[in-house]
């Protein structure tokens, strides 16, 4: 495979072996450790694997757990991990070492973030469990459970982010909405967050009529799409809404909420894109950061319970160092229900002057 030397970027992932810590000793749950070893695996014979160095998780520091999370909701984790392994809520399962381990991938949000706003560049985290469901206080915005998620790196990322930049963009293309995130930078209008799932799924939030609290308003842009909207809806979306909010928002840096769980015939989800979607968002960063418009992508790996994790998460990947490039013109975009476009176009052209 050839590519052009100007726009291959190398990437740091932070990855740790203790993550096969957690787990459900049964083997019943589909947050489980052999995703991370598909994911890695798609990589070997990529030309990105060549790309990449590899860290390890920190030791554990409370700090930056409290940037988000309340102190209560933390020692409560703590108290429950103690318990060994058992279900805290319907969906989500800890056992004796879950404490620690999303501990240590937490700190290292930190640290990968305090990184990348000062050198910037490429970094990805790849931690077990997922974490954009956890809210403030856990259980985030009303939802039933914490679906599997126990710390939110990715509002870590960012929190650390804007302590360094003026204005973070987060986007988040995992199939469900990513409710904690979304309360915990709900009345900051310096970080925009892009949330695009399927509607009428768990956990149930993310309504495109959601738009940031009081002095916030229109900086929570949610996009909820409807079963098998595939590709085309994607590529409109991000031709449509997320290019021009970009050059409107002027972010300085990008953190992604990155689940592989809107592919095709995942178990969980029935968005239907494929790689397609994957590449054109990896490289559309990959472009953002080579036109030196943002300094730094820190992407967190979320869900993707099906092949996605593997063909969806290689693809994102591929594009995102620079050593593929999505033909974008090879999928004509489709317009989503006029329903969500005729609101989604009340919202940008209000708070940010765009028209659909």
């Amino acid at each position: 495979m050839e590519f052009n030397r100007n726009d291959v970027f190398k990437l740091t992932v932070v990855y740790d072996e203790i993550h096969k810590l957690h787990r459900d000793p049964y083997g019943r749950h589909p947050e489980r450790p052999e995703r991370l070893d598909i994911a890695l695996n798609s990589l070997r014979s990529s030309p990105a694997w060549s790309l990449i160095k590899f860290v390890s998780t920190s030791e554990p520091n409370i700090n930056p757990l409290l940037k988000i999370h309340e102190a209560d909701y933390v020692e409560f984790i703590k108290l429950e991990c103690s318990k060994g392994f058992h279900y805290i809520d319907p969906d989500t399962y800890v056992n004796e070492y879950t404490f620690n381990v999303a501990a240590r991938f937490a700190t290292s949000a930190y640290e990968v973030a305090s990184k990348a706003a000062t050198i910037g560049g490429l970094w990805l985290i790849m931690p077990r469990p997922g974490g954009h469901h956890a809210g403030v206080r856990g259980r985030a915005l009303g939802a039933p459970t914490l679906g599997f998620c126990i710390f939110n790196y990715a509002a870590i990322a960012a929190k650390t982010l804007l302590e360094a930049v003026r204005k973070v963009l987060i986007i988040d293309f995992d199939a469900h909405h990513g409710n904690g995130t979304q309360e915990v930078f709900w009345y900051e209008p310096n970080v925009v967050h892009i949330d695009i799932h399927e509607g009428g799924i768990y956990p149930g939030t993310g309504l495109v009529t959601d738009v940031g609290g009081s002095g916030a308003e229109g900086s929570k842009i949610n996009i909820p799409l409807p079963a098998g909207s595939g590709d085309p809806q994607y590529m409109w979306i991000l031709r449509k809404v997320v290019e021009p909010l970009v050059n409107v928002f002027k972010p300085e840096a990008v953190v992604v909420s990155a689940g592989f769980d809107a592919y095709v015939d995942d178990p969980l989800t029935d968005l239907e894109i494929t790689e397609s979607t994957y590449l054109s968002i990896g490289s559309y960063l990959n472009n953002l950061l080579k036109m030196g418009i943002i300094k730094s992508v820190v992407t967190n790996l979320e869900g993707g319970y099906g092949k996605g994790i593997s063909s969806g998460f290689k693809s994102y990947i591929e594009g995102l160092v620079g050593i593929s490039k999505a033909s974008m013109d090879l999928i004509t975009p489709v317009q989503p229900p006029k329903e969500l476009v005729r609101d989604l176009s009340k919202i940008l052209q209000r708070y940010w002057g765009l028209e659909l």
